[in-house]
């Protein structure tokens, strides 16, 4: 079995501008795993799993400013959601966000 059999099958991407209003990003369907990464050079990006934590900032994880030791700030990790919230600290920072589809 594959890496992409035990995570979902073929991931899906998206890329986009994060600023400090924030915005979400529905997922066409529910996820079994996310990787995260900042992409840009000067801001945290944070990542929420639910609209309440967001709206309060609270309960978020922090894709890291990339640094020479990893070339870019990544959080990866098991979550089952179909929508995903994001904030930069900051300025306007790109970010990567791969999804795995649950299985069963």
């Amino acid at each position: 079995m594959s890496v992409l059999q035990t995570r979902g099958g073929i991931p899906r991407v998206f890329r986009d501008s994060i600023d400090t209003t924030g915005r979400d990003h529905s997922l066409p369907f529910t996820s079994s795993f996310v990787i995260a990464r900042n992409r840009g050079t000067t801001d945290i990006v944070r990542m929420y799993f639910l609209e309440d934590d967001f709206d309060n900032d609270e309960n978020y994880v922090e894709l890291t400013i990339p640094s020479a030791a990893t070339p870019y700030g990544e959080w990866s990790g098991p979550v089952e959601a179909q929508k995903l919230w994001f904030r930069a600290a900051a300025g306007s920072e790109p970010v990567e966000v791969v999804v795995f589809q649950r299985r069963g």
